[in-house]
């Protein structure tokens, strides 16, 4: 999008899009709604349990639930400060699981620039 000044934007902008989850288990569950704006996500791990986050649709558009032992569109986020960004096609809604244990934690920080 160009701006009336002829600079380009991305979007709207807020700041502090950060979400942290304390529960984060074998079950999918959502971190991220779909945001059309969004150009990159970060998540991050600081806990002692890696994790799994994934897109909830594949390429296809086919939904898309990732389990522990169906691991397939998933991107491993390692424990202990591990860190995971994706940009770009990353608009659709994102899930996550631990690939053991309950109570797993996650930050996960978006961007709209």
């Amino acid at each position: 999008m160009i701006s009336s000044t002829g600079a380009q934007t991305v979007g709207p902008t807020s700041g502090g899009k950060v979400t942290p989850f304390n529960t984060i288990s074998t079950t999918p569950q959502q971190v991220l709604a779909g945001n059309p704006s969004r150009t990159s996500i970060t998540f991050h791990n600081p806990g002692t349990v890696d994790l799994i986050v994934a897109p909830t649709l594949q390429a296809n558009g086919q939904a898309l639930t990732i389990t522990t032992s169906l691991l397939g569109g998933g991107y491993r986020v390692f424990a202990n400060g591990g860190d995971r960004t994706i940009a770009g096609e990353c608009q659709t809604p994102w899930q996550a699981i631990s690939v053991s244990g309950t109570g797993n934690f996650l930050t996960v920080s978006e961007s709209n620039v």
